[in-house]
């Protein structure tokens, strides 16, 4: 299978992303030194991307874990410095490093999964919102047309 059609394909993409970061998650955890908080800010990374497998049209989901995902670069980089072990524990560092690092990229395979199941980000309220050509107002009901008037 061709990398670049493996990252096209839009369930696929969720799943590599969660699979890749519960991975190093799990491996930099291996040691004591950095802080529980690390560990909650990934466990709700990891549970909002299975949210957006589980519901495959669900933008919010996508919306959730891109903004969990690009707040987590600076809650690592700030664990890794703040708390960088002084004996010990290089292991669980490089994967660390390595989980921080690939963070951006799988900003941007989520910010296109969000495209693809047809969401925008509005930069200007920080919100996610559908495109209004797709949406239906199902509130209203719809009004006869009579071509005889």
């Amino acid at each position: 299978m061709d990398i670049q059609n493996a990252l096209n394909t839009p369930q696929l993409r969720v799943k590599l992303i969660a699979l890749i970061h519960f991975t190093l998650i799990a491996f930099a955890l291996q040691s004591h030194w950095l802080p529980s908080a690390y560990l909650f800010y990934n466990q709700i990374f990891i549970i909002v991307l299975f949210w957006s497998i589980h519901c495959r049209e669900s933008i919010d989901a996508v919306f959730i874990a891109s903004a969990i995902n690009a707040t987590s670069f600076v809650f690592d980089l700030i664990a890794i410095i703040a708390y960088f072990p002084s004996n010990g524990g290089i292991f669980s560092v490089v994967f660390a490093i390595f989980n921080m690092a690939i963070r951006p990229f799988s900003l941007l395979l989520l910010h296109r999964e969000l495209i693809d199941r047809g969401g925008t980000i509005n930069f200007a309220t920080g919100r996610s919102s559908e495109n209004p050509a797709s949406y239906e107002d199902i509130d209203r009901p719809h009004q006869p047309f009579s071509p005889n008037v």
